[in-house]
């Protein structure tokens, strides 16, 4: 069900306001983003950077990867907010972030806690000042948590 739910998400985010998208990552850019972030992409990861790259609609950023860009800019680029937390808070080396909430918590990738897909959980957690807490887990994978979030964008 949860590769059903990522294509029904992706099918979907086209009929959100300002749905935006960067058209896709190419291998090499995937590759060196797995090397860099030590985690072999999932299924539905894989195919959302080769297809999309990054999506953005209606006040939601899903985050991209650019494994080459050394702006200092985080938002929006997974690769460069994981490498830059693993070092300034310890961010654990498992947890891939994809997405801002307004509220200061970030969604995580969890890649030590794979489904029988072998696809990561998202889970919603933050930096307390002294180590990461974890608030709750808010998808059991991917898919799921961007066709909650189209979803609640259409009114669905």
């Amino acid at each position: 069900m949860s590769y059903q739910n990522y294509k029904r998400a992706m099918e979907l985010a086209p009929k959100c306001k300002f749905y935006t998208t960067v058209g896709g990552k190419s291998q090499e850019e995937i590759d060196r983003s797995e090397e860099v972030l030590g985690i072999k992409f999932s299924k539905q990861c894989r195919e959302f950077y080769e297809q999309f790259g990054y999506l953005s609609f209606f006040g939601n950023e899903i985050f991209g990867i650019d494994p080459y860009d050394d702006s200092g800019e985080l938002e929006g680029n997974s690769v460069a907010y994981a490498v830059n937390d693993r070092e300034e808070y310890g961010l654990p080396v498992n947890w891939i972030p994809i997405y801002h909430f307004d509220d200061g918590i970030m969604a995580y990738l969890d890649y030590s806690s794979l489904n029988d897909d072998g696809e990561p959980c998202v889970i919603a957690a933050f930096y307390n000042g002294s180590g990461y807490q974890v608030k709750e887990t808010v998808a059991e994978d991917f898919g799921d948590f961007v066709l909650r979030l189209v979803e609640e964008q259409l009114g669905n």
